[in-house]
């Protein structure tokens, strides 16, 4: 038997928009593939690079702007 979970919504819709995310593409730097990802944030699902969090082109979210964090 599963459980229904209802939609949430407000907290979740505020991070997003005021994190603006954009979609962006570069080639991976260790094997050559192309790779998208959410503002300069990259994860290569050929060989497994993946580029460091502080290159990405915005600030994120604190842990405690989660919705999922455990004070809310």
């Amino acid at each position: 038997m599963t459980q229904e979970r209802p939609l949430e919504t407000g907290s979740s819709d505020a991070v997003a928009a005021s994190t603006s995310a954009e979609i962006t593409t570069t080639d991976c730097r260790q094997c050559g593939a192309q790779v998208s990802g959410l503002n300069n944030r990259y994860a290569c699902s050929y060989c497994g690079w993946v580029n460091h969090w502080a290159e990405g082109s915005n600030t994120l979210p604190s842990a405690e702007d989660d919705p999922d964090h455990p004070g809310h």
